[in-house]
């Protein structure tokens, strides 16, 4: 039987972006990314990724082929990543944040 591969580009590709941005968060000076830009980044992945598992089911089922592990575990990958982005935003302290007298 023949696996359904054709959505692991774009969960690797959510999984990458959403690790890149980690390492921005991690190694910015200056506030390049802030909390909206995260929240709304963070938000369209998931909700893309979501989506792709969905079609990636409804595909495979219409076409009796077999899923691609692969691909959920990619899907998978892709909260804990996004928890982290969130997590190191929140507990990264900023400079421009404390008032001046």
């Amino acid at each position: 039987m023949e696996t359904f591969i054709m959505l692991r580009l774009v969960f690797l590709l959510l999984v990458l972006v959403s690790l890149l941005l980690t390492v921005l968060l991690l190694i910015q000076k200056e506030e390049k990314v802030n909390g909206y830009t995260l929240f709304i980044i963070t938000t369209v992945s998931l909700i893309i990724g979501s989506v792709c598992l969905y079609s990636s089911g409804s595909i495979v089922d219409a076409f009796s082929l077999s899923g691609d592990a692969v691909s959920f575990y990619l899907y998978i990958a892709l909260f804990p990543v996004s928890l982290l982005n969130l997590l190191v935003y929140s507990f990264k302290p900023r400079r421009g944040l404390e008032t001046r007298v």
